[in-house]
């Protein structure tokens, strides 16, 4: 340690440069600064850092702590708003008093006094009439050899001038035997003079704290509990938060989410806490240029890995720059696709409400779904390993992936196409990425899947096979859903808006075939009635919705002439000859033997 002794003006001044300018932890800071505080020839000691950092708690931690009767009763004073020096000093006043409120017997008899000697001032002198001047007959002896705390420097108000604050300095340290800890946060002062002004003139040492995450979180745990405090740090050091009021806030989402659950699987929370945290600190700006809502719930997926590497070498503009470092964010927290959940704890923040049996309905899936959690993680491990782990051979990788495929049924279809994409390099890759996707395909369809699938609002890939099935579903639950509702719509409101045009102009033959098949009986009913209702006004109706009472009746022949539709071929002949149109219909005599045969 380099040491530089400098009189200045009778003022000893040291300088220690490892210390003055560098970056400490929580706990090489407070070491420094109890040092300090034992050499009285530090008149002023300056800690700055980040907002949030603890500088505060560093402060009251070594002040408890002291045996020095100076530094354990130190005089404490936040300078935010005070716009005048008057204030600052009723402000030491009250600190002087720390039993003493507004109401109290020993605060009326200080501003008893002062009152009595404003009346006497005013006889000398007119001018002798404002509290500051009351304020310095009283200040000077409470100071007397006082350490005295100055924080939130940086939030005064702007008519405080920071000469004001460097006379009252100079002079108490000079004439009075005081000495003052100045608190700063580095990163909001809006005006960079007034530190280097305050450096200039008056500090004589500064200690610069630099909190890191684990111990930010170590003391924002101690003020906020929580059951899930392991999983959480390692989130929260993955995102390298170190303000101790927002790790705060971000333990109370994670606990107003997951509530009292005790035992949930590990697996599981491994899937929800990352996520909770991550955009917990995004909400409540904890990332320094982070990513936004958006950008978490549309990327993510194990493919960033291997663009991260495909890109590293070139040259990129300052987003390109910052979405490089989130998609590394992401994955070293394990947060490769999002779902539902996410989608809800995005609402949670925005609103600070939730939907709570949603949620559960959620969680209690997710507890449900060991394997489908366990599946992840492997299929997560790998992806990791085929793009960090160099000790791996290209044969152990192999028998890796060919591990997956008997469990690519747990996956989702993201998951299970992004594997795919991810050995494309490997040998054998056609083979072992088809067999991913046919294993998971081969699960989808087992579980008997009928109702529309929605698709991705993130728009992450997926293989062509995927993609087919898919649009198959989407095409009957189209003609079952889209269109009745469309009609149901019109039949109940008597009117229809853009959703049902576009519903019944889209809708093909194929589509009111499949659904007069396969509609419940009630709503079927319905249907029929209603479509036949509209042929029979169809100059009303074609208008709007073109060629749809056409399709209806072609796909009532159809089923007409259908031998294997009998009965219900029996129902739509006598539905259209009770609503007279049943020359509509145009059946031959051959067509008619056909179908009753």
């Amino acid at each position: 340690m380099s040491v530089l002794v400098q009189d200045n003006n009778s003022l000893l001044r040291i300088h220690i440069r490892k210390m003055k300018g560098s970056l400490m932890s929580m706990v090489e800071t407070k070491n420094q600064l109890i040092q300090l505080l034992a050499d009285k020839e530090n008149k002023v000691i300056a800690l700055s850092g980040k907002w949030g950092t603890g500088k505060s708690h560093l402060w009251n931690e070594v002040r408890k702590a002291s045996g020095e009767d100076g530094v354990k009763n130190a005089l404490y004073v936040s300078l935010f708003g005070l716009s005048d020096m008057s204030q600052i000093k009723l402000k030491i006043i009250q600190s002087a008093l720390p039993y003493a409120d507004s109401k109290s017997v020993a605060w009326e008899k200080i501003t008893g006094a002062m009152n009595s000697a404003k009346t006497v001032l005013k006889g000398f002198h007119r001018g002798f009439s404002a509290l500051d001047e009351l304020a310095l007959l009283a200040v000077p002896a409470i100071l007397n050899n006082k350490v005295i705390v100055l924080d939130d420097i940086e939030r005064k108000h702007e008519k405080l001038s920071i000469d004001e604050i460097l006379g009252f300095i100079d002079e108490f340290t000079q004439r009075h035997g005081a000495r003052f800890i100045l608190i700063l946060n580095s990163d909001q002062l809006l005006k960079k003079e007034i530190w280097n002004t305050l450096r200039e003139k008056v500090v004589d040492q500064e200690l610069r704290l630099d909190t890191s995450s684990k111990e930010a979180f170590g003391i924002a745990i101690v003020q906020t509990k929580s059951a899930y405090a392991e999983m959480i740090e390692n989130s929260v050091i993955t995102c390298r938060i170190t303000n101790i009021r927002i790790i705060c806030k971000v333990i109370k989402a994670v606990n107003r989410i997951l509530g009292d659950r005790t035992n949930l699987e590990d697996a599981l929370l491994l899937k929800v806490i990352p996520s909770i945290v991550l955009l917990a600190t995004i909400n409540y700006k904890g990332i320094e240029n982070g990513p936004d809502f958006q950008y978490v719930l549309a990327r993510g997926s194990g493919t960033d890995w291997s663009e991260y590497f495909e890109n590293k070498d070139k040259e990129l503009n300052e987003q390109g720059k910052r979405q490089a470092e989130w998609k590394l964010l992401l994955n070293e927290l394990g947060i490769h696709a999002c779902d539902e959940f996410e989608v809800l704890v995005v609402q949670f923040l925005e609103s600070g409400l939730f939907d709570l049996t949603k949620l559960n309905e959620i969680i209690t899936r997710y507890a449900s779904e060991t394997d489908v959690f366990e599946a992840r993680e492997r299929a997560q491990q790998f992806r990791k390993d085929l793009f960090w782990d160099h000790r791996i051979n290209e044969a152990e990788l192999l028998q890796k992936a060919k591990d997956l495929i008997s469990i690519a049924h747990h996956l989702d279809p993201f998951t299970a196409t992004d594997l795919k994409i991810s050995m494309a390099e490997m040998p054998e890759e056609d083979e072992i990425g088809e067999a991913i996707v046919n294993e998971w395909l081969k699960g989808f369809k087992a579980k008997g899947v009928t109702e529309y699938v929605k698709e991705d609002p993130f728009n992450r890939p997926l293989d062509a096979v995927i993609k087919a099935e898919f649009a198959a579903i989407k095409v009957q639950a189209q003609a079952k859903t889209t269109v009745f509702d469309a009609c149901m719509h019109i039949a109940e409101h008597s009117g229809w808006g853009a959703m049902q045009v576009v519903a019944l102009k889209s809708a093909a033959v194929a589509d009111f075939d499949l659904m007069i098949r396969t509609l419940e009986i009630e709503d079927l009913r319905k249907f029929m009635r209603k479509m036949i209702e509209m042929r029979l006004n169809r100059a009303m109706y074609d208008e709007h919705f073109g060629s749809a009472t056409d399709y209806f009746v072609d796909a009532c022949k159809k089923i007409v002439i259908d031998s294997d539709s009998a009965r219900l071929g029996k129902l739509v002949q006598r539905l259209f000859k009770d609503a007279g149109i049943a020359g509509e219909l145009a059946i031959t005599a051959s067509e008619t033997e056909s179908s009753v045969a």
